[in-house]
């Protein structure tokens, strides 16, 4: 598995917001696209109005296929974009492997 953590800086107060869209319309988007959540965190201390998700890939052929495929997905470009403009202020991607006693324990969490 490969995952690909992105650290986001959201303008100030706009947090519940962003984590809404997600909710509501991104996640369902690239679960349909068999990609999988497998971390998301908003910060308590520290730089505040930040968010960290991860989303799990079988390998590097799904990550291209499946993002292709929610790019192509209509509901990202009429519902979920258009709720989203505006709040990101920076990115951060990156393509991350896990340890081997990581996805041992992955596999075990029920």
């Amino acid at each position: 598995m490969i995952y690909d953590m992105r650290i986001y800086d959201l303008a100030p107060g706009s947090v519940q917001q962003y984590m809404d869209a997600v909710r509501e319309v991104a996640l369902p988007i690239r679960e349909d696209h068999g990609v999988k959540l497998a971390g998301w965190y908003s910060t308590d201390i520290g730089k505040l109005s930040r968010v960290v998700h991860i989303w799990a890939y079988q390998d590097y052929a799904h990550f291209g296929e499946a993002r292709q495929a929610v790019r192509n997905d209509p509901r990202w470009a009429n519902d979920y974009l258009p709720r989203t403009k505006g709040l990101v202020i920076h990115q951060q991607d990156m393509i991350m492997n896990a340890s081997d006693f990581w996805e041992e324990k992955l596999a075990n969490i029920q």
